[in-house]
């Protein structure tokens, strides 16, 4: 019996476009006689057909164009990630990197607004060390001494309350922060989640709020009969649930400000917002 043939992931997508090209050239040859089935077929089948040939999805094969496009409009900065792809086989690891590249272009560009509040909520990109390269996250992470360097301390009124997200990994340096940002730590609040997620050790089903005070702001009368455990549903990678924030109005005061915030919600405040372009000067 023969081995099977094995292909680099750049030659799969080679061939995925060999057989997009041809199909369109032949639905614009049967529209030019008048025969049926001129309709082309969408990009997505031609991948599923693809990806199905070589037992992968039509997902991955997507995964590896991103990576191969992206390698080949900038080979210094996505090129290396290129040869990986092609020397290990594997395909979700170099693209997860890619998308990171991408949101850390983002990131960049942003700078903290002014301005106080009475409620802040952050969500830190933590560059945790417990889950592999294809299983981490697709968004610019933040090392923890950045996280700490925060303008927290601008941001907070003198009497105001804190939500902080932490993981399983980094639940022991929440205490640095808070100490840091001048916040009085009170309870925990967890989520309990349905599904198992990543995790090198154990894998994660929680994640946990850790709720601060500054000054001597207490909860509204709401939180007097609001639980610390929650079963809220699981959405996107690293997206938050909807009925977090109506806990946070129910209990704590606005204005409310957000760190890190993925979801534009009208009643938080982005904390971090794109820089200003610059004025030019007109020539004299």
């Amino acid at each position: 019996m023969k081995a099977p043939v094995t292909f680099r992931p750049s030659e799969l997508h080679a061939m995925a476009l060999a057989l997009l090209d041809r199909e369109r050239s032949e639905a614009r040859d049967r529209m030019a006689h008048g025969r049926k089935g001129a309709k082309l077929s969408q990009p997505a089948r031609v991948l599923d057909r693809v990806g199905a040939k070589f037992g992968i999805s039509g997902r991955q094969v997507e995964k590896i164009a991103d990576v191969c496009r992206a390698a080949e409009a900038d080979p210094v900065r996505f090129g290396p990630l290129l040869e990986e792809m092609d020397r290990t086989g594997k395909v979700n690891g170099p693209h997860t990197k890619l998308l990171r590249a991408r949101d850390e272009e983002r990131v960049l560009s942003l700078v903290p607004v002014q301005g106080r509040f009475r409620t802040l909520v952050f969500d830190p990109p933590w560059a945790e060390d417990n889950i592999s390269d294809a299983a981490g996250h697709d968004y610019a992470l933040m090392p923890f001494a950045d996280i700490l360097a925060m303008p927290v301390h601008d941001w907070a009124e003198d009497d105001a309350h804190l939500y902080l997200w932490v993981t399983n990994n980094t639940l022991s340096l929440f205490p640095q922060l808070l100490a840091a940002w001048g916040f009085e730590h009170k309870t925990v609040l967890t989520w309990t989640k349905p599904d198992i997620g990543f995790g090198r050790y154990f894998r994660n089903s929680t994640e946990h709020v850790i709720f601060a005070t500054r000054g001597t702001l207490r909860t509204r009368s709401a939180a007097r009969s609001t639980r610390t455990d929650h079963d809220w549903p699981v959405g996107a990678n690293s997206e938050k649930p909807d009925a977090f924030y109506d806990l946070v109005r129910a209990c704590s005061f606005p204005p409310y400000g957000e760190g890190f915030q993925r979801t534009p919600r009208p009643d938080f405040v982005n904390l971090y917002q794109p820089a200003p372009a610059p004025v030019l000067q007109a020539a004299e």
